[in-house]
C-alpha cells in the first residue's frame, strides 16, 4: 500500500486530470466560441447583425428597427469557411489539439488513479511518464 503522502499526491493529480477533461468537454460542447454584432446606421432605419460562430456550427441574427427580428439562421462553419485553406485548416487543428488533449487527459487519469491506490506504481514511458502525462494533461 503506497505511503499517505503519495496517495494524496496522486489523488490530486486525479481530480486535476478529471478536472480538465471536464474542461475539454465543455470546451468542444460550447455553442458560442466567437460573437460579434455589426451595426449599420441611415437615415430612418437601423439595422444590427449578430453572428455568433461555434466550433462546429453558428447562428446569424439580423435586427431591423426597433424590435422588428429577421429569422435566426444556422449554419455549418465548415460550409462558411469555404475554400480558404487556411481558415479550414485552423479549425481541424483546434477540433484535432482539443481531441489529443482530451485523450491525453483521460489517459493520464486512468494512470493516476491506478497509482493512487496500487503498489508498484505502474507508469508509462518509465517513472518520468507520470509526470509526462501529468503535465500534458495540465
Amino acid at each position: 500500500m503506497p505511503s499517505r503522502k503519495k496517495t494524496s499526491m496522486f489523488a490530486s493529480a486525479f481530480c486535476t486530470c478529471v478536472s480538465s477533461f471536464v474542461v475539454i468537454c465543455v470546451v468542444l460542447a460550447t455553442p458560442r466560441w466567437v460573437s460579434s454584432e455589426v451595426r449599420f446606421s441611415r437615415t430612418g432605419s437601423n439595422v444590427t447583425i449578430s453572428l455568433t460562430y461555434g466550433l462546429f456550427s453558428g447562428t446569424c441574427e439580423q435586427f431591423v428597427e426597433a424590435g422588428l427580428q429577421v429569422s435566426k439562421t444556422t449554419f455549418q462553419v465548415a460550409e462558411a469557411l469555404g475554400s480558404s485553406s487556411s481558415s479550414r485548416s485552423l479549425n481541424v487543428a483546434t477540433i484535432v489539439v482539443l481531441v489529443l488533449a482530451l485523450l491525453s487527459s483521460l489517459l493520464s487519469s486512468a494512470f493516476t488513479c491506478t497509482n493512487s491506490v496500487s503498489n508498484p506504481y505502474q507508469t508509462f514511458l518509465g517513472p518520468v511518464g507520470v509526470y509526462t502525462w501529468n503535465c500534458l494533461c495540465g
